[in-house]
């Protein structure tokens, strides 16, 4: 089942013959080590299928498969956060190493945002990457993210033999100014206008 598509990626739910591409994807130090997880998550394809059967009906709050059209080859995941009671999101991607430096972060970060304020009643989408990654820093200011402060996470100590601490920092991309930024609409006045622009989102 799709749930949004850009220009060069699709995103539907997982299925169990995802599994590869997952277990690839969580156990890659590369992608992990930003995270918190220098060693990759250390996880099993059995984990890994049973999260996946696990899975409820909703788009929301669980991974989800990016694909490349062109290829159609798996590469990588997103997740769409549902707002919390301050309308506040949380989405989450990753991509596999060999797709990085594609522009392909700053296309789903685009479609994260086009399809939460649209589907739901988010009213900022928080991301918040590693202070050490400054690819991912870049496409949340791109996509018009505001540095709100930057954070120290400590794992639980059962999980601090195979973690290290995250160092972060939160961005919020507020609805308002991500219209204003794609849509264009800070030039209409009229205020049925903006309202039918929105909707269409």
């Amino acid at each position: 089942m799709m749930i949004f598509q850009t220009k060069r990626l699709s995103v539907r739910k997982a299925v169990t013959s995802d599994v590869e591409m997952y277990l690839t994807l969580w156990n890659s130090s590369e992608v992990m080590r930003d995270v918190g997880f220098p060693k990759g998550l250390q996880i099993t394809s059995e984990r890994i299928c049973k999260q996946i059967e696990n899975h409820n009906e909703t788009e929301f709050d669980q991974t989800l498969v990016v694909i490349e059209k062109e290829s159609e080859k798996k590469i990588g995941e997103c997740k769409i956060g549902l707002p919390n009671e301050k309308g506040i999101s949380c989405p989450d991607f990753k991509f596999l190493p060999e797709y990085w430096g594609n522009g392909f972060g700053n296309e789903i970060i685009s479609g994260l945002c086009k399809y939460t304020f649209s589907k739901t009643r988010a009213q900022i989408i928080e991301t918040s990457p590693n202070v050490n990654n400054v690819a991912s820093q870049k496409m949340a200011k791109t996509a018009g993210g505001r540095e709100i402060r930057r954070f120290v996470y400590h794992f639980p100590t059962e999980m601090q033999h195979y973690t290290k601490d995250l160092h972060g920092i939160i961005y919020h991309i507020c609805k308002k100014d991500w219209l204003e930024q794609n849509m264009r609409i800070k030039k209409i006045t009229k205020r049925k206008e903006k309202s039918r622009i929105c909707k269409q989102i």
